[in-house]
């Protein structure tokens, strides 16, 4: 083999990218080594839909034909990103014989997500802890008012449900935490907690050293996020008055408000229906700091550098380009699924694509996305500006469920 392929699944709504490397073994004879970037997608009757993740694992199980998986990659805690492999566990092969199959020799999870992390980072700590008491708010008011007024609040309540133990939810999907655990598993001593590996150090903080976290040859990584300090996605959460309380059989009820004495009613409630429209800004917020923490990783392989971001808003890539860590890429996977704010502004677009806006240079670019789950994504605007730049984007919108879309790379000249 001496291309390059990867290949972009249609899971609906959701990640898995497989990509296969020309490389060498430690004799120096030629090689195949291959890297799983996630399989996930979100929880609802368009965008989600479990048995599309068959048909990508058993294209991927054929496209191993026995060989070790040489390296996993979880972006981030997001259904979207991480139900797959644990599903497909349950309910086609089983956790073991899953593990068996794939073989996976090393795996990176972002550094966020190793299980003490939050012990050693104390201001992380006490942000996700805000994170997580907002999150239980809304969630435990959602049961309380039954039937969501808006799917949009229950897509955003099942991909963020890192925050819940299994007995705790009410809402009909996997839970995250469980999936995490599985793909910790994956690659048991070799399972490695990473972040920024080039620039400069943050407040003292090391790089991180990546030479012993996969068993390529010829191929050099570059990991361009997250920042070793979570804290740095984390926004902040407003105040929020919803209104219920549990009854004596622990029931969520929702309760009638009432103002206190002297205080003028109309002004009361209207502070109330300011509170509770809160909701979304602090869901959207614990949303954000997931998606920031999105490992944001390049390939550079032959003379190409591939570029693959998570699902990486506006914070992360402005931590990048504070970092100095930006440089002109070759293929991009769009990130999160081509919404406005996975897209950074043009200041930073310019350095990743400097001599692409004159039309004599051509980018390939991948976008997996599904329509009419979250308003705005794709975005047309977002979408236009990277054609503007060179970008020839392909979507998973143009194939069928479970396909893939395949981008070749020769070695160049």
């Amino acid at each position: 083999m001496k291309e390059l392929v990867i290949r972009v699944y249609n899971v609906r709504f959701g990640d898995a990218i497989f990509i296969s490397v020309p490389d060498e073994d430690e004799n120096g004879n030629p090689k195949t080594r291959y890297i799983l970037i996630d399989i996930g997608n979100v929880q609802d009757a368009e965008g989600g839909g479990n048995d599309v993740f068959k048909p990508v694992i058993e294209d991927i199980l054929r496209i191993l034909n026995g060989s070790p998986l040489d390296l996993y990659i979880m972006t981030h805690e997001h259904l979207d990103h991480v139900q797959g492999l644990l599903w497909a566990a349950k309910q086609v092969y089983t956790e073991k014989d899953l593990r068996n199959k794939l073989k996976v020799q090393h795996s990176w999870l972002p550094v966020s997500s190793e299980p003490s992390y939050y012990d050693s980072h104390e201001y992380a700590q006490k942000k996700k802890i805000l994170a997580a008491e907002s999150y239980r708010m809304i969630h435990d008011y959602r049961i309380a008012k039954g039937a969501s007024e808006n799917k949009f609040l229950d897509i955003l309540l099942q991909n963020n449900n890192r925050f819940l133990p299994s007995e705790l939810t009410n809402l009909k999907s996997n839970i995250t935490s469980d999936c995490v655990e599985y793909l910790r598993q994956l690659a048991g001593k070799n399972t490695h907690y990473v972040y920024r590996s080039i620039g400069k150090k943050t407040n003292g903080n090391p790089l991180y050293d990546i030479k012993n976290s996969n068993p390529f040859r010829k191929v050099r990584f570059e990991i361009w996020a997250p920042e070793e300090n979570s804290s740095e996605y984390y926004g902040s959460f407003t105040p929020m008055a919803l209104g219920f309380n549990k009854d004596e059989g622990q029931i969520l009820v929702v309760t009638k408000s009432t103002p206190p004495a002297g205080v003028d009613a109309s002004a009361y409630y209207n502070l109330i229906r300011y509170r509770q429209g809160d909701i979304y800004d602090n869901l959207l917020a614990i949303d954000k700091a997931a998606n920031n923490t999105s490992i944001v990783f390049c390939i550079k392989w032959e003379g190409w550098k591939l570029l693959f971001s998570g699902d990486a808003e506006e914070r992360s890539w402005k931590e990048m380009n504070k970092e100095n860590v930006l440089s002109p890429i070759d293929f991009l996977k769009i990130s999160h699924h081509g919404s406005e704010n996975g897209t950074p502004d043009s200041e930073i677009l310019e350095k990743l694509f400097p001599n692409h806006g004159d039309g004599s240079i051509k980018c390939p670019a991948a976008i997996s996305t599904y329509l009419n789950i979250y308003s705005g994504i794709p975005d047309e605007s977002t979408i236009e500006t990277l054609k503007s730049l060179g970008c020839q984007i392909r979507s998973t919108l143009e194939i069928k469920d479970g396909k893939a879309l395949e981008f070749k790379f020769e070695p160049k000249v």
